[in-house]
């Protein structure tokens, strides 16, 4: 018999297998540059779709308008509004030359009937629709032919002020972006608009 003390067995613990503060430090970075970039692209696709709405709302107008000249058999107008005044108005007639001051749709527009054939929001005409300015970081703009007000006659037909048709189209995209996808409005030369998807070389 072996009488020899038994010795106690000690079990083998497993080595602790900690981070060390470099690897600690690479995690922290590869989220933040992944937090990063996401917020980037949620930044990019809410200014995609506010450009896609702005360009909704104009082609809305344009169709209102449209549909208020038939109604009324008379001349609905919609004109840039003029941020530089206090008083709502119309943005003034030079504003397409004028150095001191260039038209913009992202200025917002008002919707009125133009009783005097003149494109500007006179005492005693109706105001039909008022919509504010664009967010900021929509750039909206018309061609030279459209790039202060949209007007039409009694019989629905896109009219310039002198009785000539207006045909013309007005460019949506994101502000100070060179390489931009937006969206641009067609206005034929019987006055019947339709949206398009664009992609653009440079927006102001």
């Amino acid at each position: 018999m072996d009488n020899r003390p038994k010795l106690n067995k000690m079990k083998k613990q497993p080595l602790s297998s900690g981070q060390s503060l470099i690897e600690t430090l690479c995690v922290l970075v590869i989220v933040a540059i992944l937090c990063g970039m996401g917020a980037t692209s949620f930044q990019r696709m809410q200014t995609n779709i506010q450009v896609h709405m702005a360009a909704e709302d104009m082609l809305n107008a344009v169709l209102t308008a449209r549909t208020q000249a038939l109604r009324r058999e008379s001349r609905v107008t919609l004109c840039v509004a003029n941020v530089s005044q206090t008083t709502l108005s119309c943005a003034p007639a030079s504003a397409g030359t004028s150095t001191n001051f260039q038209a913009s749709w992202q200025q917002g527009w008002l919707m009125f009937e133009d009783n005097n054939h003149n494109g500007l929001w006179d005492a005693g005409e109706l105001l039909l629709q008022q919509h504010a300015a664009l967010n900021e970081r929509v750039w909206a703009q018309g061609n030279a032919t459209v790039n202060r007000y949209i007007s039409f006659g009694a019989s629905g037909r896109s009219l310039a002020l002198n009785g000539a048709f207006q045909a013309g189209t007005l460019s949506f995209c994101e502000a100070q972006n060179r390489q931009a996808q937006g969206w641009v409005l067609v206005i034929n030369a019987v006055g019947r608009p339709r949206l398009e998807r664009s992609s653009m070389n440079a927006c102001p």
